[in-house]
């Protein structure tokens, strides 16, 4: 196991190249009713949670093996091990990643013992990534969301053939906006919030 040093959006530079500033939330409100379509810009929290990300998909890529990313708040539960062990069991040789979490915003199907298809993959705080899901999504660089969207959003658009599993492996300690240090710009682009 090693700790990657995560990425300060508060104070390194971060190149356009890699992550836009601005995002829309118009793809979202699309999928889901309580977004509303508008430009937002995004919070040095998540610009630093997307090049965290992709210093993990970075390493992932240059490794050439499968690479298990964990954030820091993580929680690893106690089927870890297990669930773990038979998602890669039941994953089909093409997988480009295994969230390991339960987290969805729609309807999973169950496609083995652990396994599942997911509809619309929720938050990053654990999944495994194999070298070509990682260049993959690297080829659509700059990330014109915050982490979690842009990875679920070209999941659904069947970039990277994804899984989930149930019983999750991990969960997040620090949900959303209780306790979390990455404030999530869409709050302002959500239909029951302030203008």
């Amino acid at each position: 196991m090693e700790r990657i040093d995560a990425v300060d959006g508060r104070v390194e530079k971060i190149p356009a190249g890699d992550i836009c500033k601005k995002w829309s939330t118009e793809r979202l409100a699309k999928l889901f009713h309580w977004y509303r379509p508008k430009m937002i810009d995004m919070s040095p929290g998540e610009r630093g949670c997307c090049g965290s990300h992709l210093k993990a998909w970075r390493m992932c890529a240059k490794s050439g093996k499968p690479l298990l990313v964990l954030e820091d708040d993580a929680v690893v539960l106690p089927c870890f091990t297990s669930t773990l062990q038979q998602a890669l069991k039941e994953a089909p040789k093409d997988t480009g990643a295994i969230w390991i979490t339960s987290k969805d915003r729609g309807t999973r199907k169950r496609v083995g013992e652990v396994l599942m298809e997911p509809s619309y993959v929720w938050t990053t705080v654990g999944y495994v990534i194999w070298p070509h899901a990682a260049k993959a999504f690297m080829k659509l660089l700059p990330m014109d969301m915050p982490v979690d969207n842009f990875m679920a959003w070209h999941i659904k658009e069947g970039t990277v053939k994804t899984f989930s599993v149930s019983p999750a492996a991990v969960r997040q300690a620090n949900t959303w906006n209780i306790g979390s240090d990455v404030p999530h710009s869409d709050d302002v682009a959500m239909w029951n919030s302030k203008p």
